[in-house]
C-alpha cells in the first residue's frame, strides 16, 4: 500500500514539474508588446506541424491561462513570402488553427477565451522581398492580455 501512495506522489510531482518546465520555457521565449505578452510558435517552410518546443510553449500558455482566468489569448497566424498570397493566407489560417486546436482541445482552454486571426504574408515580423524564406515570419503569435 505505501508503494502505491509513493508512486502516485511521484507521478503527481512529475506532472507538476512538467507544467513548471513548460511555464519556464514559455517565460523565456516571450516578449512584451503594446497589445500584450507575445509567445511565438515557429513553423518549418510550408508546414503546419507543431514540434515539441512548440507544444511546450502552448502548454505553458495554457497553464498560465488556467491559473489566471482573466487572461485572454489571440492566436495570430503568419507566413513568409514563399508562394502566392492566396497560398500564404490559407497556410497562416491553418497554422493559427493548429495552435487554436492545441490550446482548446489538447490543453482544455475554453474556446471563448481564444480569438483566432491570420494575416498570410501581410504584416510580416521581418519585412522581406517576394519568395523569401524567413523563419520569423513563419510563426503563430499567441498574444496574452
Amino acid at each position: 500500500m505505501p508503494e502505491i501512495r509513493m508512486t502516485r506522489r511521484l507521478a503527481a510531482a512529475a506532472g507538476a514539474l512538467s507544467v513548471l518546465g513548460a511555464y519556464t520555457a514559455v517565460a523565456a521565449a516571450s516578449t512584451e508588446g503594446p497589445q500584450g505578452t507575445i509567445y511565438p510558435v515557429s513553423f518549418p517552410p510550408g508546414s503546419i506541424a507543431l514540434h515539441q518546443p512548440d507544444q511546450e510553449t502552448i502548454h505553458g500558455v495554457a497553464a498560465m491561462m488556467e491559473r489566471n482566468p482573466a487572461l485572454l489569448a489571440t492566436v495570430l497566424g503568419k507566413a513568409d513570402t514563399m508562394g502566392s498570397a492566396e497560398f500564404n493566407d490559407h497556410l497562416s489560417w491553418k497554422r493559427a488553427s493548429a495552435v487554436f486546436e492545441a490550446l482548446v482541445f489538447s490543453y482544455n482552454v475554453p474556446a471563448n477565451r481564444v480569438d483566432m486571426r491570420w494575416t498570410g504574408d501581410r504584416l510580416p515580423v521581418v519585412p522581406t522581398g517576394d519568395e523569401t524564406a524567413e523563419l520569423q515570419n513563419r510563426v503563430v503569435d499567441i498574444i496574452l492580455k
